[in-house]
């Protein structure tokens, strides 16, 4: 995978497909959940109980070990759709 195509929760937060306050909850118990939330450095990361992290520490602290898949696959908003799927449809068109 290309360093262009990374994770980026705060592109997501840019194109609008997420936003500052939302919640993602944990696919397996979605009472395990955070909050979108901007930084003071301007990047999006996930707050959990008042404390800043990333998705993949949040992710790693719900099933108590790395994520066997990428994190973002286990994290979806309260529409239902998963992270994973709106990065990946935020990668479609480009090079």
């Amino acid at each position: 995978m290309s360093r262009k195509n990374k994770f980026d929760l705060t592109k997501l937060a840019n194109i609008g497909l997420v936003k500052d306050g939302d919640p993602l909850l944990f696919v397996s118990d979605p009472s395990k959940k955070c909050f979108v939330h901007r930084s003071h450095h301007g990047e999006f990361k996930v707050l959990v109980n008042g404390s800043e992290t990333t998705i993949h520490g949040f992710v790693g602290s719900c099933l108590g070990q790395e994520p066997p898949i990428h994190a973002s696959k286990w994290l979806k908003l309260e529409s239902g759709r998963l992270l994973y799927d709106l990065w990946q449809n935020s990668l479609d068109g480009e090079d």
